[in-house]
């Protein structure tokens, strides 16, 4: 094997080992970001239900500290 396959593998190792940033850092930042600029108004104008929303942002960070996003882009 020589020197440049060498360094072509272990390049793709050390990217394959990088945690994955979760769908929420991508499209807003940050989750707290998504909570406060989509949610929150959401509820806010009455377009989500506040209680439905407690909820599923509970689940998505929860998630979201879990790491399920990293699980998901392994398969």
């Amino acid at each position: 094997m020589n020197l440049r396959a060498l360094q072509r593998r272990v390049r793709r190792l050390e990217t394959g080992a990088k945690p994955r940033p979760s769908p929420f850092t991508l499209w807003f930042g940050s989750f707290d970001a998504w909570v406060e600029n989509e949610v929150l108004p959401g509820i806010e104008s009455g377009a989500l239900e506040a209680d439905d929303m407690i909820v599923i942002v509970a689940t998505f960070r929860a998630w979201e500290l879990a790491g399920v996003w990293d699980v998901a882009h392994a398969r």
